[in-house]
């Protein structure tokens, strides 16, 4: 395999999280709206939360305005993290904390990647 279908692969790998999550989302928004409610976290959030899953991802697929939505996807990471996975007495919330900076580590990568590759 070429370093070109290695890029797209992961490329693909990482923005699929974000868009089938935003799917997922949009499936069982009354769900979602009451879960972002229960950490006392208003819900109108939800929608411009699920535009960035959806959007940002296809836009970094095709590395159309990129850099915009990898920073998009960053702050998503990090408020994710911030507001629902901050229990760091809870396992599974602190796996979930460290998975979303993993993501965040991964996007700034492609951003930076892409940044290099175009000057």
């Amino acid at each position: 395999m070429k370093y070109r279908e290695l890029d797209f692969l992961f490329r693909l790998s990482i923005v699929a999280v974000f868009f089938f999550n935003g799917i997922s989302k949009l499936l069982n928004i009354d769900g979602v709206a009451a879960w972002m409610e229960s950490y006392d976290f208003p819900s109108f959030f939800l929608f411009p939360a699920v535009a960035i899953e959806i959007i940002a991802p296809l836009l970094i697929l095709f590395r159309i305005e990129q850099r915009f939505s990898c920073l998009s996807l960053m702050a998503f990471c990090a408020l994710s993290a911030l507001v629902f996975h901050f229990d760091f007495t809870n396992q599974v919330q602190t796996t979930a904390f460290l998975k979303n900076m993993a993501l965040m580590a991964g996007i700034y990568f492609l951003m930076v990647s892409e940044t290099r590759r175009s000057s």
